[in-house]
Parts: structure tokens; C-alpha cells; sequence
């Protein structure tokens, strides 16, 4: 019971963090640094399952079974705790994390995974991604200008499908925020951080206009009950399973 309410408080801080406050007070000219970010992140943490990514973990073995065989490629792995958490539930055959951050990459490797140092905003680094039956790109698009076109070359690497996530740009906070005169804020270290924005609306008509057919939308996160009722104001996570037939 202490623990439900000590979330509760936590969540309720974090809201009021998001909705009245920055997280840094001061900005480094260099621009993001995404060592920086990672530690900024997660600090010694990197590497642990936090509940969001465990959420988004167990909707992707609800979809692949659980203690099936898969081989999973991860854009923008972070620590690799996802790769790890999956590792535990279903049969990874092959299994490689992809991130730009040499700092996620070291705690990587200590996982016993593959990792490949690869900037994915960068031309011609999505070249380095191995054909495998899924790959993930979870809390990335937002990162990238161009997430259609990662989106499709991830597309078309996997040979059953991918999974995404990222944000829901409409969730109630965000709103609220515009409505005291600023800005919706998602970022942590530096205001660059996303560069992309989706609703629930916004993400159905993108994935109709790209010509995918084949998908399923989660939502997650955010108030219970009421995320289910009418997540695109009550969800906070927006997450695709996008498969091929």
C-alpha cells in the first residue's frame, strides 16, 4: 500500500514537472551529447529495466508468444535492458543492440549481446542493420527528422515485422502545458531531443499515408482506466506492432 502511494506522489511530481517546470535551467552550446544523455537518463541505472520499457517489453512477447524463437535487432538499444528482459521470456536466436552512445554500448556488450555503434540519423549508417525477423525502434522515430524513411528501411529489413513507440503528443499534460504558454516538453538533457510530434490521430493518418495496413495499436501509460476509454488524451504512450503477412 506505501508503495502505490509513494508512485502515486512520484508520478504526481513528475506531472507537475512536465507541466510547470524545464529540467535544466542552464544549456551547453555543443548541443546534445548523447553520452550525456544516457547518463543524464539513467546513470548507473543504464542497463535496468524501468517500467516503462518493461511495458513495452511485454507487449511484444503478448505478440511474438511467449518462448518462442525470434531473432530481434534493437535501433536505439539504450543499456540493453530490453534486449534482456525478451532474452528471458523468448528464445532469442540472434540478438543485436544498435545505439550511437558508446556509454549504452559498454553496458551492452556486459549483457552478453552484440553491439553496434551506429548513428541512425546519419546517411548510410542503416547499412550496418542486419536482416532479422523483428526489429525495434522504441522511443526513436521522435529522435530523427526523417522517421519515415528509417521506418521503412527497418521495414524492410525485418523479415516478420517491426515494433515502435514513442510518445502521445496529445496526452493531457502536453495540452495543458499549451494552455499555461508553453511548450509541450519531452526531452531531458537538451530541447532537440524530439524533433518529431504524434497523436493518436496524427499516428493513424502516418501510418495510412506510408501505405501500412497491417499494424496494431497498444496505449499505455498515462491514467489508468481512462487510457483505455479515451487514450488520446489519457495515454502517454503511443506503441505499433507493424507485421508482415
Amino acid at each position: 500500500m506505501l508503495k502505490k502511494i509513494k508512485d502515486k506522489l512520484y508520478f504526481l511530481k513528475s506531472w507537475y514537472q512536465i507541466l510547470f517546470r524545464y529540467p535544466q535551467n542552464t544549456l551547453n552550446p555543443r548541443g546534445l551529447i548523447y553520452d550525456d544523455y544516457w547518463k543524464e537518463k539513467r546513470g548507473d541505472a543504464v542497463g535496468a529495466l524501468s517500467d516503462w520499457q518493461k511495458i513495452r517489453a511485454d507487449l511484444i512477447i503478448r505478440s511474438l508468444g511467449k518462448g518462442n524463437e525470434t531473432s530481434i535487432g534493437d535501433i536505439g538499444c539504450g543499456g540493453g535492458a530490453t534486449l534482456a528482459y525478451l532474452g528471458k521470456n523468448i528464445r532469442l536466436v540472434q540478438s543485436t543492440g544498435y545505439d550511437v552512445s558508446d556509454f549504452a554500448l559498454d553496458k551492452v556488450k556486459s549483457l552478453g549481446f552484440e553491439a553496434i555503434k551506429m548513428d541512425v540519423s546519419a546517411d548510410g549508417e542503416l547499412e550496418k542493420v542486419k536482416k532479422t525477423d523483428h526489429l525495434l525502434l522504441l522511443e526513436v522515430l521522435e529522435h530523427l527528422p526523417h522517421s519515415e524513411k528509417v521506418l521503412a528501411t527497418a521495414y524492410e529489413k525485418s523479415r516478420r515485422g517491426i515494433f515502435f513507440s514513442f510518445p502521445n503528443s496529445g496526452f493531457f499534460i502536453y495540452r495543458l502545458r499549451l494552455l499555461f504558454g508553453k511548450f509541450p516538453m519531452q526531452w531531458r538533457v537538451y530541447p532537440n531531443e524530439h524533433l518529431r510530434f504524434w497523436t493518436v490521430a496524427d499516428l493513424k493518418w502516418w501510418l495510412r499515408a506510408q501505405g501500412y495496413t497491417e499494424y496494431d495499436i497498444f496505449f499505455y501509460k498515462g491514467i489508468p482506466l481512462l487510457n483505455r476509454l479515451w487514450p488520446s488524451l489519457f495515454a502517454a504512450g503511443l506503441f505499433v506492432c507493424l507485421t508482415k503477412r
